[in-house]
């Protein structure tokens, strides 16, 4: 029970130790990401650090069976360079009593990846898709990019010269503004954004400008000056079949009989069951020698892993083409990891046992 606890202990350390590591890695590339797409436009400013939170779980899914495989070599590597593994294995723990409190430990990640690919991250990648729908259909002012021509909802074009992101004020107006009835152009020093509390309706309210109408080509034209001047912007109306199959439902893939939604359950039940195999996958593959280098192992299991990975992704692949029937789906890979780590864990076994003499 000591030396369980001990191995616990050192898994746990390194497994927090590269889950920290791997988490500022991934999440600050989703974070460059989404600030670039904010950046040009694609979503409002006020929402950057709420799609950063309900993405990053979707991240989170990955990373952990990464992280709890390069913990196990990682702890297991140190042990073997220090030669603890040895008087362990004098002592009568081997292989096989590694693998009870790995394998509670690859159990306990598992069923934390499960939840996140079951159920939070589908909630997460759903919420985070409701919050820009919702964000597109009611803002069509914070949207506008300084320097280039912009379409609202309703045909309206729409030019800004610079836009002040502190208190939301728009400088330097064009407007290409196309009614029922009429097409006409304004022009306008400031503007910003204006909601009518009667009728709930929203406005681009333009300040200090001219409002030019007539034809092209005619010489009849109008010019008039106002000191307001509002462009009412359309409410977009949200669209549920935009939603992508990773934002929906566990028990509505279960109860679904297309193709499509069963590729993506077999790739969320995928998760978990990694984790588990990597973890004990992790057991023989990290054995090594007091003089062999740290790198050398580390090495070779991000091959393996990037393996392993690779051959989800193009089962994936075969599957959702229809190559590949459902009932074999993504199992055949697991199935082959399962029996390298029984080859493996056989092989060191047998190695490790006493040879009688004749």
């Amino acid at each position: 029970m000591i030396i369980q606890r001990y191995l616990l202990r050192e898994v746990g350390l390194s497994f927090l130790a590269v889950t920290l590591v791997l988490s500022l890695m991934f999440l600050s590339g989703t974070f460059i990401r989404l600030l670039a797409e904010t950046l040009e436009g694609r979503y409002p400013a006020d929402l950057l650090f709420t799609l950063f939170a309900l993405r990053g779980v979707g991240s989170m899914v990955l990373l952990l069976p990464f992280a709890l495989f390069m913990a196990v070599m990682m702890a297991l590597g140190r042990l073997y360079r220090d030669s603890e593994m040895a008087v362990l294995a004098a002592c009568g723990y081997g292989p096989l009593q590694l693998l009870k409190p790995l394998a509670l430990a690859g159990v306990v990640v598992a069923v934390l990846v499960g939840a996140l690919s079951l159920y939070v991250a589908p909630w997460a990648e759903e919420r985070a898709t409701a919050v820009v729908d919702e964000a597109g259909a009611r803002t069509g002012v914070e949207g506008l990019i300084p320097g280039q021509f912009n379409t609202l909802d309703g045909g309206s074009v729409v030019y800004v010269e610079r836009v002040d992101t502190a208190s939301k004020e728009l400088y330097g107006i064009f407007a290409l503004v196309r009614d029922q009835a009429t097409t006409y152009q304004l022009t306008a020093a400031r503007g910003h954004e204006y909601l009518d509390r009667t009728s709930g309706d929203r406005y681009l309210l333009l300040q200090d400008g001219y409002r030019y109408e007539g034809e092209h080509g005619q010489a009849e034209f109008r010019i008039i000056r106002f000191a307001e001047h509002g462009i009412r912007i359309e409410e977009r109306a949200l669209s549920p079949a935009e939603r992508r199959r990773s934002a929906a439902s566990t028990l509505t893939l279960w109860q679904s009989a297309q193709h499509g939604d069963q590729v993506e359950l077999q790739w969320r039940l995928a998760m978990p069951l990694s984790t588990l195999l990597l973890a004990l996958l992790a057991v023989p593959i990290s054995k090594g020698s007091p003089r062999q280098g740290r790198l050398l192992g580390l090495f070779l299991g991000v091959l393996i892993y990037m393996g392993y990975n690779n051959l989800l992704n193009i089962a994936r692949s075969l599957l959702a083409q229809g190559s590949v029937p459902l009932w074999l789906g993504l199992w055949w890979v697991h199935l082959s990891v399962a029996v390298l780590i029984a080859i493996l864990l056989w092989r060191q076994l047998t190695m490790a046992a006493p040879r009688r003499k004749a």
